[in-house]
């Protein structure tokens, strides 16, 4: 017996010791609470089914289908369900197939006769009556369940079908970064009959362009409420709501724009910059609540970009000595931009005005000066660093126009052949193109696109020059003007004011600016006649560019404030002045508006009151007119025109000269220094040219405004006239002919600046 118990302890104690310990074990970690006991972590805890916070909406008969219920375990990680169970509190309402099919009234189940089930989704009872009653409308829970567990409850709304959707209409502008209204939108159903809110659901909103407000589409289900806003950046949109798979415009948001924009440079309007020390523009924008506005996109503008330019950021740098005139436009669509149908709707869709800088820059630069004449093939070019013209330059065509680019890159003659290209830098032809004949009457300033009139063929071109590529109007013109941002051009005719924006395109406007002292005689050049650069219409714009005012009798004046009734919605009539203009300038301090004409023999100065902020809100009348104050005085005795060639403002607004053609002259030009003061008469007087000269026909300022280059008959020279001390210094020969080998005078000029070293 010992020896038995002996055999038997032997045994026990000769077990793998891993053997019995194992046998003991527990693997804690397998459960969630880490104590060895209770649910295990491959257990199915929770299940979600979304969505949890916006529910589902259905019309009656509509079919959806809720996402992919998701299983965790007590660890919030993801766990497996084999099956997913779906339930609804409301078959009869809102039914549910095994695979998450949704159907806004009952599927058919156990259908006979080879129909698939779960395929026809038939509309609760009561619905025939297509407004909501106990039975048609209501809200069913949705459940998903597997393992043992039950997914949050979804809502799903049912309701009649969706016909139109509207907020209310917004009855003042909300600040930028201010809590703006909650939506509540009214949802109508059949007959327009509104279908209630707590079976609609959750409505989302979407605004069409997102920079102008904020909305926050995460409240709770079940009030038909949904969306609070917080405004962006000034303007309107489109907000769009979408519910039951349904999305419609439902009305709109404003974020108020602003009504001033102040510009000033350390403090002050006016400054001067130095080539060596850029100066940077403050740029204060509020709006009608007074709330500082932030990161707007100003369009910065130069009268005089070559020379002192203005960056997007409101950098101003100088190249060369010169004056401008810097102004910033808050312009749609870049700013301020609104749907076509709520242009001035709270101010929104309207372009805002800042006030002017007068910026100098000091110094003296060179010229280089180029001429030509519609009388002559060729042109000419002198540099002032040497004083002595090329040799003349023979063109593919006579042309009726010469126009030098902005950037100083390119000459662009016209034909009524050709367009003909010239490099400024080596008098090189670069291209002809014949698809677009006719006269050159501006170029943009960034220096892309030209408009050519075929005054034959009467269209009017925007010609975009690295492509060849062109649109066109249909129209008799004789001058255009880019406003100083690019995105306006606005062209005369004797009939129509036509202006392209880059935004809405073409817009045209019957107008009767006529001129009295000749008649547009446009086919006489290929009839063996001689054609007239200097006859036809003139504009001028307002400094800053809000408006035009053109030439006839009466002087007439347009705004850039759109009216919102107006379809495109730009450019209405903003005044006239009675007074009868052939030729028209601008004075770059914004102060004066100067005219001429043979009528009377007068010269006209309009001072004139910019305004400057937004526009108005209107739909029709007259929406901004300009104040006006009208000084008009004859020219004085020994000039005589016959017709009126030009009116050119120096860059400092320190003078202007009257250029005209005259059947007798002895070499009078009128000079006319305005006031500073707005509204107050200024001086004419004249500067006696030299030598035999007659009449002068046409004229330049340098850049620097030093000199005065001016092109006279009778002894077809150029004369250098000095704008301070007003007097005659020099003159040069352009040495232009006819094709008879005639001495002709010099019709067109351009000048660029040129470094002195």
């Amino acid at each position: 017996m010992q020896r038995y118990l002996a055999l038997i302890a032997l045994f026990v104690f000769s077990l793998p010791v891993g053997l019995s310990i194992s046998g003991c074990a527990t693997q804690v970690g397998d459960f969630c609470n880490g104590l060895g006991f209770g649910p295990k972590t491959n257990a199915v805890e929770f299940i979600t089914l979304q969505p949890e916070t916006t529910g589902i909406s259905l019309s009656w008969g509509q079919t959806g289908q809720v996402s992919a219920p998701s299983a965790f375990n007590c660890k919030k990680a993801a766990a497996t369900v084999s099956t997913f169970t779906y339930g609804s509190s409301n078959l009869l309402l809102a039914d549910i197939s095994p695979t998450g099919a949704l159907c806004g009234g009952t599927w058919n189940r156990n259908s006979p006769g080879g129909i698939a089930d779960f395929t026809i989704c038939t509309p609760p009872t009561g619905s025939a009556a297509e407004q909501c009653n106990a039975t048609s409308c209501g809200v069913a829970q949705i459940t998903a369940s597997g393992s043992g567990v039950t997914s949050n409850p979804v809502p799903v709304f049912v309701h009649p079908p969706v016909t139109a959707i509207s907020v209310p209409a917004q009855t003042a502008c909300v600040s930028q970064n201010n809590p703006g209204p909650t939506f509540t939108a009214t949802v109508s159903g059949p007959n327009g009959v509104v279908i209630p809110a707590a079976s609609v659901g959750t409505i989302d909103y979407t605004p069409v362009t997102s920079s102008i407000v904020t909305i926050n589409n995460t409240t709770v289900t079940g009030t038909g409420t949904n969306g609070t806003t917080t405004a962006n950046m000034p303007g309107s949109t489109v907000v769009n709501a979408t519910v039951a798979l349904v999305s419609a415009p439902a009305g709109y948001f404003y974020t108020c724009p602003p009504t001033n924009i102040a510009l000033s440079i350390n403090g002050a309007t006016s400054a001067v910059v130095n080539p060596s020390t850029p100066q940077n523009i403050l740029a204060v924008a509020t709006d009608q609540n007074n709330t500082i506005l932030s990161g707007l996109t100003l369009d910065f503008t130069s009268t005089r970009p070559q020379e002192i330019a203005v960056s997007a950021a409101g950098q101003v740098s100088s190249t060369f000595p010169s004056a401008t005139a810097i102004t910033a436009i808050c312009q749609p669509t870049t700013c301020n931009p609104s749907p076509i149908g709520q242009i001035g709707v709270l101010g929104t869709g309207m372009p805002v005005v800042s006030n002017t800088l007068n910026v100098t820059s000091p110094g003296r630069s060179s010229t280089i000066m180029w001429m030509a004449s519609t009388q002559s093939q060729y042109f000419s070019q002198i540099d002032l660093t040497t004083g002595l013209p090329s040799s003349p330059i023979r063109t593919p065509f006579p042309p009726n126009s010469m126009v030098l680019d902005q950037a100083g890159n390119n000459l662009y003659f016209g034909s009524f052949r050709e367009l003909m290209i010239y490099s400024a830098s080596t008098n090189g032809l670069s291209k002809e193109d014949v698809s677009v004949p006719g006269v050159v009457l501006a170029a943009s300033p960034d220096s892309t696109t030209l408009v050519i009139n075929d005054q034959l063929r009467q269209v009017i071109y925007l010609y975009t020059v690295s492509t060849g590529a062109n649109t066109s109007v249909g129209g008799l013109a004789t001058k255009a003007v880019f406003s100083p941002d690019g995105k306006n051009v606005y062209i005369t005719g004797p009939n129509n004011l036509y202006v392209h924006n880059a935004n809405s395109g073409w817009s045209t406007y019957p107008i009767n600016a006529t001129e009295q002292s000749c008649t547009l005689n446009n086919n006489s050049p290929l009839a063996g006649g001689t054609y007239d650069p200097f006859c036809g219409s003139d504009l001028a714009l307002t400094i800053p560019a809000v408006g035009q005012f053109i030439t006839g009798s009466p002087t007439t004046a347009h705004s850039f404030c759109p009216n919102a009734s107006a379809n495109p919605p730009y450019y209405p009539a903003a005044g006239s002045v009675g007074a009868q203009t052939d030729k028209l300038a601008n004075t770059n301090d914004g102060l004066h508006i100067l005219g001429a004409s043979v009528s009377g023999n007068t010269f006209t100065d309009i001072g004139v009151t910019v305004p400057t902020g937004a526009c108005p809100a209107f739909s029709g009348g007259t929406p901004r007119t300009f104040p006006t104050t009208l000084n008009q005085t004859p020219f004085p005795a020994g000039v005589t025109p016959t017709e009126i060639d030009d009116v050119l403002a120096s860059p400092d607004s320190s003078v202007a000269f009257v250029l005209y053609n005259a059947t007798a002259a002895t070499g009078l030009l009128p000079a006319y220094q305005p006031s500073a003061s707005p509204g107050a008469a200024g001086t004419l007087s004249t500067v006696q040219l030299s030598g035999t000269a007659q009449a002068p026909i046409a004229g330049i300022f340098s850049p620097d405004d030093t000199i005065f280059f001016v092109s006279t008959s009778g002894d077809n020279l150029i004369h250098y006239v000095d704008p301070v001390a007003l007097k005659d210094t020099l003159t040069i020969n352009p040495g232009l002919t006819n094709a008879s080998g005639q001495t002709v005078p010099a019709q067109m000029l351009a000048v660029k600046p040129r470094p002195t070293t």
